[in-house]
């Protein structure tokens, strides 16, 4: 007990209840109060270990944020052999000399992430060959790309874009940038596909797409600067033809958002550049954009920008003059967005034209798919209607003639044809849908199924004759381009089966219309390239759509000779459920 009581300072009494004690004698002013005897027996509790400084937390967030990271870099793996997925890969390219070949320098694809810090780290190396051709072969490309393609759809700023690559080539092996790198080989894919349009090229075009892809972590984990959103715009573009819209709606979403977070869309952000440089953001936006709506109202999918959101003026849509090469107008440095007809009589301003059709794109979606549409009254929906019906007129009112497409395919060059038929084949789209008179909408396809075997005919659209005769220039522009293949297609081809669909429709229920010569060719052609698109790309979509459509142009057929003899009875395919 002397040895408690030399250890503890209080009374059992206060010792327990957690008081001061006094220690008086023979007993405590509490023992007193509380009739309480004043000893120190009781046990004392045992002393708890001081709490050391907890070192293991930060270690802890470090391997929460070291995980995070590595998942996000799976994620971006996994996305990227997704989009090689989609592409047909094909053999080296024969004969061509690749600078600096067999050399290699680290890369972050693939590579897990150990730690944050300004720039992403990497402790695991993996090798990849930044060789690219000669400086000599490419420089040509790079001029055509210039002049063509980003003349009309202004991703990348001339001189900025030509100084990039001259630096790349004038740094050390060992020093150059995978960023860099995956711009080059995104405008070689680029040229390839739009400016040299022959199937070898657009397969080099692949090519080029899988190298830029094979750094895709560097571009989406790396710092993020208006390059690295040029670059998967450029991704978009290329895999937007693909059967499969996955890989393009995935990098359209990460598009968006790095965009975002440079403030592209907003002006304050650009306020403290130069007038290029601010130019060139706004520009790289639109073209972001465009692909954003196009892609949502092709997926049915929301779109990432919200028009609300959008702080940046639309490029003028009048036309100006500049100095013209292959029907394309340029300002200094600058793509301006302005086609030109070949003997130089009639303008117009393509990249605007787009922005504008965009925004249309962005009202059918927001009428026909999303959430909000559903929940409006009749009358609501109605006056939606009303409104991009109108708003798709009036953009079409305001093309100019020489670029239509009854007459286009006479007017202009062959590079500026092939964006004005992307072009039209969106307007093709935005009718249809709103006009329920789609090759994708099941009901439609039903009504057509049931006047073939029934002869029960369907409600037309209100304006029959303007859709076919829309679908008909349409199908006759899509046969002066070039052939299409497995590369290409899906860029005109759901449009293109549309508008075949239609025309054979309209021959099955009008057997003695003034163009019915014309549509019998337009669609037996049609037929045919869809045939050997189908075997080439071994599509059971166009398979089946083929056989569907095939067996409705023979029924034409035989109400226009008079036969009332049906074939023997035919299951149509669920060709026309995509999604």
């Amino acid at each position: 007990m002397n040895d408690l009581r030399n250890l503890r300072k209080s009374c059992d009494l206060c010792y327990q209840r957690k008081i001061k004690c006094d220690r008086a004698k023979p007993r405590c002013s509490h023992c007193i109060t509380y009739e309480s005897d004043c000893t120190y027996a009781a046990p004392s509790r045992k002393s708890r270990p001081k709490k050391l400084p907890n070192c293991a937390k930060p270690d802890a967030t470090a391997d929460h944020t070291q995980n995070r990271l590595r998942t996000l870099e799976h994620l971006v793996q996994q996305l990227s052999e997704t989009v090689k997925v989609s592409q047909q890969h094909g053999g080296a390219q024969e004969g061509l000399h690749m600078e600096g070949e067999g050399e290699v320098l680290p890369n972050s694809a693939s590579q897990p992430i150990t730690a944050p810090s300004d720039s992403i780290q990497t402790i695991q190396k993996h090798t990849v060959s930044l060789a690219l051709p000669s400086l000599e072969h490419i420089l040509p490309l790079f001029h055509d790309f210039l002049r063509g393609f980003n003349a009309a759809l202004p991703m990348f700023h001339d001189d900025t874009l030509l100084r990039m690559l001259q630096n790349f080539y004038n740094v050390p092996y060992s020093q150059r940038d995978p960023v860099v790198w995956a711009a080059i080989n995104i405008v070689m894919a680029l040229a390839h596909r739009y400016e040299l349009g022959s199937s070898s090229n657009t397969h080099l075009s692949v090519e080029y797409l899988n190298k830029a892809e094979s750094v895709l972590s560097d571009i989406v984990l790396g710092d993020t600067q208006l390059i690295n959103i040029q670059i998967l715009v450029g991704m978009v573009l290329l895999l937007q033809a693909s059967p499969d819209l996955t890989p393009s709606l995935i990098l359209v979403a990460t598009t968006m958002r790095l965009a975002h977070k440079i403030g592209l869309h907003d002006r304050t952000a650009s306020a403290h550049l130069n007038a290029v440089d601010a130019r060139q953001h706004a520009y790289v936006f639109w073209v972001a954009y465009i692909l954003d709506k196009d892609l949502s109202m092709r997926s049915r999918q929301p779109s990432i920008q919200l028009d609300d959101d959008v702080d940046l003026e639309l490029p003028s849509p009048e036309p100006f003059h500049c100095q013209l090469t292959e029907g394309l107008s340029h300002e200094t440095g600058f793509g301006s967005g302005i086609i030109v007809t070949t003997d130089g009589s009639a303008e117009m301003n393509y990249f605007a034209t787009r922005i504008q059709l965009a925004v249309i794109e962005g009202g059918v979606y927001d009428y026909l798919y999303s959430t909000r549409s559903k929940k409006r009254t009749i009358e609501e929906r109605s006056h939606a209607l009303d409104t991009i019906s109108s708003a798709l007129e009036a953009w079409k009112a305001s093309i100019p003639m020489e670029f239509s497409a009854r007459m286009a395919s006479d007017a202009v060059s062959p590079t500026v044809l092939q964006l004005l038929a992307v072009m039209h084949c969106t307007s093709l789209a935005c009718t249809t849908l709103i006009n329920e008179a789609n090759a994708w909408n099941a009901y439609w396809i039903e009504d057509i199924r049931r006047y073939a075997t029934e002869g029960i005919l369907p409600t037309r659209p209100p304006q029959w004759k303007t859709v076919v005769d829309e679908a008909r220039q349409l199908t006759a522009l899509l046969e002066t381009l070039p052939p299409q293949n497995k590369w290409n297609f899906w860029t005109t081809g759901c449009s293109h089966m549309t508008a075949i669909l239609l025309l054979t429709f309209n021959n099955m229920q009008e057997p003695k219309h003034d163009q019915l010569s014309l549509d019998y060719q337009l669609v037996e052609r049609g037929l045919q390239m869809l045939d050997r698109v189908g075997e080439e790309n071994q599509s059971e979509v166009v398979r089946s759509f083929h056989k569907t459509c095939a067996w409705l142009h023979r029924d034409a057929q035989r109400k226009r000779s008079g036969d009332t003899v049906m074939e023997s009875s035919v299951d149509l395919p669920a060709w026309f459920v995509l999604s």
